[in-house]
């Protein structure tokens, strides 16, 4: 299990990270304008509503049916994607790309179930990070007048035929001694942490919580590796222990008991009349908070490259410049944990950094200082998704199967809209001016939609 979980990290970073400098290249090939190819970007995005819609019943066959067919979707969408000399083929490769993607994103959390998954995940991770920051490397040092870049994105086939080899082998020989896997077997599954390698990826399990997600995802990056969609261990978040930073002041942490008598509370609190609509509201903001945060993330992940190209530097030497902003991403997920520990307000403070680097990205017109503002963003926005992933799962009441809709939902619309309204607006005016007027508006509205929760903690601990 772990290897299988090793070869769909490897894979899913390489892929996800990828995407932008995929579509550098493409409109580069095609002769058409970066903007147009907006759909290339969207592919993950709309894979993962995909997913959020049908995700509970392909796991009722078993997630590793689940792995096995999302890794051979997503090795014919790589070579699709990899060797199209045109837009169709190039399109129906990024779609496939993007659905079994997201298909992993999902399994991989059903996978590492028990009270170690939180240790396991970082492990997985750790090669999913490596991943990540090598796909566009590889793409922009592979990029010559006599080889396409492109075509670095067949090494994740593969790890992805490994994947499918291997899942199968344990697929038949787990019908050999025990028979198909049952709705039951999924019910302790958990959730963790990209999109940006993911996906992604990265969700959770005996509910990881934003430090433990954070911690995780380091090792991996975000855009890097935060995605692994998921959904908690029921009552997992309950067995966290008391002195850790989201439980001493989350609202699961103050009810530790785990108790049915507890969880039906919860759920009676939730069914009357201004409980109900309360706790609706409480989870339609944390579903929005991950909306913004991923939104940002994958306004880098896809355009990174294209603002460096724009900025002076060749298709080939952006792509390689833009794992800036997963450097920035894979160190703010290391210092993230620290801070959470102080309880510090890291998605205020993040929005901050995300907000100056931006600003850099827009402003400057070398790419060196592109490249650190890239650097600054992705130390800012790197604890967005894990934390604000942690709020959701933590909310008293909410099914784990339910999260794992929600978080994948949240995702696949953050990713499927920020970035081609970015592009929109960088076709109308310039990307430049899109950069300021999309991210720096999301950045003020997560700082302000986090900030006042995080004083009532911090009033409440006292």
């Amino acid at each position: 299990m772990a290897r299988q979980v090793a070869f769909a990290q490897v894979a899913l970073g390489f892929m996800v990270n990828s995407l932008g400098a995929c579509l550098v290249l493409l409109a580069r090939d095609l002769g058409a304008p970066a903007g147009e190819l907006a759909w290339l970007a969207s592919s993950f995005g709309a894979g993962l509503l995909v997913v959020g819609a049908v995700g509970r019943w392909a796991l009722g066959y078993g997630p590793r049916r689940a792995m096995l067919g999302s890794a051979l979707v997503a090795a014919a969408g790589a070579a699709l994607l990899a060797t199209a000399p045109v837009a169709p083929p190039a399109a129906a490769g990024a779609l496939l790309l993007g659905l079994g993607a997201a298909g992993l994103v999902l399994v991989i959390p059903a996978l590492l179930r028990g009270p170690d998954a939180a240790a396991r995940l970082t492990r997985a991770n750790a090669a999913g990070s490596v991943s990540a920051l090598l796909g566009p490397l590889a793409i922009g040092a592979l990029d010559t007048p006599a080889v396409n870049g492109r075509l670095a994105l067949l090494l994740a086939v593969p790890p992805l035929l490994l994947l499918a080899a291997d899942t199968l082998r344990a697929v038949s020989a787990e019908e050999d001694l025990n028979g198909a896997p049952t709705a039951e077997d999924l019910s302790d599954v958990p959730a963790t942490e990209g999109p940006s390698g993911a996906p992604t990826a990265k969700h959770l399990s005996g509910a990881p919580t934003a430090e433990e997600l954070c911690g995780a995802s380091a090792a991996g990056g975000a855009s890097g590796t935060w995605v692994v969609q998921g959904a908690p261990a029921q009552g997992a978040a309950d067995r966290r222990p008391a002195d850790h930073p989201e439980g001493a002041h989350g609202s699961v942490a103050r009810h530790r008991s785990g108790s049915p008598r507890r969880s039906a509370a919860q759920g009676g609190e939730r069914e009357s009349g201004r409980g109900a609509a309360s706790w609706r509201w409480r989870v339609a903001g944390r579903w929005g908070a991950i909306v913004v945060g991923v939104s940002m993330e994958f306004c880098f992940t896809i355009w990174a490259t294209a603002r460096l190209q724009a900025a002076g530097l060749t298709a080939g030497a952006a792509a390689a410049t833009a794992t800036a902003f997963l450097v920035g991403m894979a160190a703010g997920r290391l210092v993230a944990p620290r801070l959470i520990a102080r309880r510090l307000p890291v998605v205020p403070l993040g929005c901050g950094l995300a907000a100056a680097g931006t600003l850099a990205v827009a402003l400057a017109d070398a790419p060196l200082p592109v490249a650190a503002g890239l650097v600054v963003a992705g130390v800012g926005i790197a604890p967005f998704y894990p934390v604000t992933l942690a709020r959701l799962v933590q909310v008293p009441g909410l099914a784990a199967a339910s999260s794992a809709a929600y978080g994948a939902l949240a995702s696949g619309t953050a990713i499927l809209a920020a970035p081609a309204v970015l592009a929109s607006v960088g076709g109308a005016l310039d990307l430049r001016t899109a950069y300021l007027v999309t991210v720096l508006p999301l950045a003020a509205v997560l700082a302000a939609a986090t900030l006042p929760a995080w004083i009532r903690r911090r009033r409440d601990a006292r």
